[in-house]
C-alpha cells in the first residue's frame, strides 16, 4: 500500500541566432516533485543482519528468505518523503536544404513545401525551417526518506540519451551514492561531503551504449506500412500487454522465426561499455575483479532469393577477447507458414534447431519444433 502526489511543469528557454544556417536553440527543463508515504505492513517479518566483518548491517524479509534476492542497503520497511527529478532536452532550428530534383522531374504542384524541404514537418516547411534534436534527454532523479533511521538520501540516478544524425542511438546512465564507502563497497551512514574536500559522492556503476542499424528499402512499401501498423496496434493494445511482452521476448530469442522477407537486407550493431565499482579485499586492498567490461552485439540478414533468407548474430566480449555466442539461421517463406533452421556452433551452450511455424503471432503455439542442445567443457 502506498500514497503519493506529484507535481511537474516545463520551463522553456530560447536563444535566437542571426546566422543564415542556425536559427535558434531551445532548452526545455521539466522538474518533478512528489510526496509519498508507504506504511510498513510486514514489520514482523523484517530482520536485521550483519553482512560483513566491518559491522555493516542490512535488513531482509523473512518471507523472501535471506538469499532469495540481493540485499539492498537502501531498502526501507516504511517510507515517507519526497521524490525529485529534473529532465532536460535541447533542440535546434536550422534552415532546411532544398531537396534536389531528379533530372527530368517536374513539379506536379502537390505538397510542394514538403517536397522542397526533406525531413521537415508541414508546419515548419512553409518557412524553410527544420527541427533537429541535439539531446533527447538528460537529467537525474532521487528521493529523500524522512522516516528512515539512516541513509535517508537515496542514490542519485543520472541519464543521458541522444540520436546522432537520426541514426546512432547513444544512451548513458550512472548511479551516484552520496555516502562514504567502506572497503567492501558498502555505503556508510556518513555523507561523502562530511569531511570536506568537495566530494559529492561515488559513482558505483555506469554504462554507455551505442547502437545503429541499416536496412534496404522494402520491396513493397505498402506491405511494409501495413506490417508496421499491425505491430504498433498490437503493442499499444492494453488488453494484450502481457501477451505482447511474452511474444516480444520470444521474438528476441528466436529472430529466425520472425524474418521479414519484404526487406532484402539489414545490419545492426550495438556496443556497450560498463563500469561497476567492486569491493576491495582487506588483505590486498585491491579490486577483486576488473570493474570495466565492454562488448559488441552484431546481427545481419539478407535474402538469398525472394523465398530464402540467411541471417547471423553474435556477441563479442572485449574483456575475455572471445566470441561468447554466435548463431546462423536460414529461413524459408512457406506462404502462411515459415521454416527456419538455426545453428549455434560457438559458446558454452550449442544447439541445432528446426522449426516450422505459422506467421500469425496468435498461432505461434502451433509450431513444429525439433531441438538438440550440447554443453561444452569451459576448460
Amino acid at each position: 500500500m502506498s500514497f503519493g502526489i506529484s507535481f511537474n511543469t516545463a520551463l522553456y528557454g530560447n536563444y535566437q541566432f542571426k546566422g543564415e544556417k542556425i536559427k535558434a536553440i531551445r532548452h526545455v527543463i521539466r522538474p518533478t516533485f512528489g510526496l509519498s508515504y508507504t506504511p510498513d505492513l510486514t514489520r514482523q517479518f523484517w530482520k536485521t543482519v550483519q553482512i560483513d566483518s566491518l559491522g555493516t548491517q542490512a535488513v531482509y524479509n523473512q518471507l523472501d528468505g535471506l538469499f532469495s534476492r540481493n540485499i539492498n542497503q537502501f531498502t526501507s520497511r516504511r517510507s515517507g518523503g519526497i521524490n525529485f527529478g529534473i529532465d532536460n532536452n535541447l533542440e535546434m532550428k536550422v534552415k532546411a536544404k532544398p531537396k534536389k530534383k531528379k533530372e527530368g522531374e517536374e513539379d506536379d504542384g502537390t505538397d510542394a513545401t514538403l517536397d522542397t524541404y526533406a525531413n521537415t514537418s508541414k508546419e515548419d516547411a512553409e518557412d524553410g525551417i527544420k527541427k533537429i534534436k541535439l539531446i533527447d534527454g538528460f537529467g537525474f532523479n532521487g528521493s529523500y526518506n524522512f522516516l528512515a533511521d539512516s541513509m535517508r538520501l537515496s542514490p542519485i540516478s543520472m541519464y543521458f540519451r541522444t540520436n546522432l544524425f537520426e541514426k546512432i542511438n547513444i544512451n548513458a546512465s550512472a548511479t551516484l551514492v552520496p555516502y562514504q564507502l567502506n572497503d567492501y563497497g558498502y555505503a556508510t551512514s556518513t555523507y561523502a561531503w562530511a569531511n570536506g574536500g568537495g566530494k559529492i559522492g561515488t559513482v558505483t556503476n555506469a554504462n554507455v551504449s551505442m547502437s545503429t542499424s541499416f536496412q534496404s528499402k522494402p520491396k513493397d512499401p505498402e506491405k511494409a506500412k501495413v506490417r508496421e501498423k499491425a505491430i504498433n496496434e498490437r503493442l499499444n493494445d492494453p488488453m494484450l500487454m502481457d501477451e505482447q511482452q511474452r511474444l516480444l521476448e520470444y521474438a528476441r530469442q528466436n529472430p529466425a522465426e520472425f524474418v521479414d522477407f519484404n526487406t532484402p537486407w539489414s545490419v545492426s550493431l550495438s556496443y556497450s561499455l560498463s563500469y561497476a565499482r567492486r569491493g576491495r579485499n582487506l588483505n590486498t586492498l585491491r579490486s577483486t575483479t576488473n570493474p570495466v567490461t565492454s562488448s559488441v552485439n552484431f546481427n545481419g540478414s539478407f535474402n538469398l532469393t525472394p523465398k530464402w533468407n540467411f541471417s547471423v548474430n553474435g556477441y563479442y566480449d572485449f574483456t575475455t577477447s572471445q566470441i561468447q555466442t554466435f548463431s546462423m539461421a536460414i529461413s524459408r517463406d512457406l506462404h502462411c507458414w515459415q521454416m527456419s533452421i538455426n545453428v549455434t556452433p560457438i559458446g558454452l551452450y550449442r544447439f541445432f534447431n528446426f522449426t516450422i511455424s505459422p506467421k500469425a503471432s496468435l498461432l505461434q503455439d502451433l509450431k513444429i519444433n525439433r531441438t538438440r542442445s550440447f554443453v561444452t567443457n569451459p576448460n
